[in-house]
């Protein structure tokens, strides 16, 4: 029988910063104790790593929380991974499991060897300083889900966190059969899932049975990618020195104005314009709102905004934009929402739009182009990625 390594490779970080200066690559981190103690009685795994996702809470993460409010003093970055069942844990394969332990965590919906998808919440994160780039990780197996037989692991690593706020984003929106939706930030790892979410709560019209209409914001260069999502209309925010005007003067009330705005990008100036271009009653349902820094402050100053957002009266005569902003919170989506997902995702219904794949000693790279912000879909790091894991 091999003995349990005593150290696996990683990416970590003792102090707040940004990737380049607080990052750095180790092959001596500690490998995870497996079962982790007090585990309670619920089912765990030991997950060899084979492709992470990098996105932009991980350079929020970094950049602004101190140590002080996390269980350990050494973090590991990431929330997306897939890789393959190295070990299970239940309660049932303790002896000495008490006899209490619940039917749930005697069964397990894992064995050796599958190819799973899992999304590290931050609860877990900030408990346990585990994140998705190391070489291997243990994880409670709510956080995780099998990768259908066809998908492949390198795009499936860019699903859960961005679909996951992608759906809560859509959801919030209220959308129904018919309707006329602006999705901004469009290209985005969130916008191109948000696309198709959209499309498929609002339906088709391409051949004028009442189906919806999906209007895209992005970079042109991104235009083909966006309509292959499912939009019927790009506007190129690149071509406009004022986007609150053009969309005013394209879907503003002389036409039909949106019956809901899902801004995946955050644009607190659109927010505060959209009584042009959005029904009274519709929703301005967002992700956030979009730092211009990955420093306290910049964050900070978005935080703010987006309480104020919340709790300022609608009336524009008393300062708000008289449009209702919801944002999404992605904490811990459950394990149902990861499962319909993941569904949708072996079904054809959800594609994963990946930007671009690193190794994982270009680690510092690859978070140079997430955290630019023009990234076109997902920014995928290869871990481990054996060959026939890909």
């Amino acid at each position: 029988m091999a003995s349990t390594p005593r150290t696996t490779k990683a990416w970590t970080y003792t102090r707040t910063g940004p990737p380049r200066q607080v990052l750095s690559l180790t092959t001596t981190h500690p490998f995870p104790i497996f079962p982790p103690p007090n585990p309670s009685d619920e089912e765990w795994l030991l997950i060899r790593v084979s492709y992470a996702a990098l996105n932009p809470g991980d350079g929020i993460i970094m950049a602004v929380l101190p140590f002080a409010f996390r269980s350990t003093k050494t973090a590991v970055p990431g929330y997306d991974l897939t890789g393959t069942v190295v070990d299970v844990w239940t309660a049932a394969s303790s002896s000495s499991t008490p006899t209490s332990a619940s039917p749930e965590a005697t069964q397990s919906r894992f064995q050796k060897g599958d190819a799973v998808i899992a999304f590290i919440v931050v609860s877990h994160m900030l408990r346990t300083g585990a994140g998705a780039l190391q070489g291997t990780v243990a994880i409670p197996a709510k956080y995780v889900v099998k990768i259908p037989a066809h998908n492949t692991r390198r795009e499936a690593a860019g699903l859960l966190l961005t679909a996951c706020t992608a759906a809560e984003v859509v959801k919030n929106a209220s959308l129904k059969r018919g309707d006329k939706v602006l999705v901004v930030g469009a290209s985005g790892g969130i916008g191109s899932a948000a696309v198709q979410l959209v499309r498929d709560a609002v339906g088709a019209d391409d051949h004028g049975d009442g189906g919806g209409r999906v209007v895209a914001v992005c970079s042109g260069r991104n235009e083909a990618m966006v309509k292959g999502l499912g939009a019927g209309e790009v506007i190129d925010y690149t071509l406009y020195a004022n986007l609150p005007n053009e969309l005013a003067r394209l879907h503003g009330h002389s036409s039909k104005p949106f019956d809901a705005i899902v801004d995946t990008f955050g644009d607190q100036n659109l927010y505060k314009h959209s009584s042009q271009y959005l029904k009274p009653d519709g929703i301005y349902s967002a992700a956030g709102i979009h730092s211009t820094g990955y420093s306290t402050w910049p964050i900070l100053k978005a935080g703010i905004a987006m309480t104020a957002n919340a709790l300022w009266p609608r009336s524009p005569w008393l300062g708000g934009s008289g449009r209702t902003w919801i944002a999404a919170s992605m904490m811990d989506p459950g394990l149902e929402l990861m499962e319909s997902l993941v569904a949708l995702l072996g079904q054809g219904k959800l594609r994963v739009a990946v930007d671009s794949v690193w190794s994982f000693e270009q680690v510092h790279e690859a978070f140079d182009v997430q955290l630019s912000g023009r990234a076109r879909g997902k920014v995928i790091v290869k871990v481990n990625g054996d060959e026939g894991e890909e």
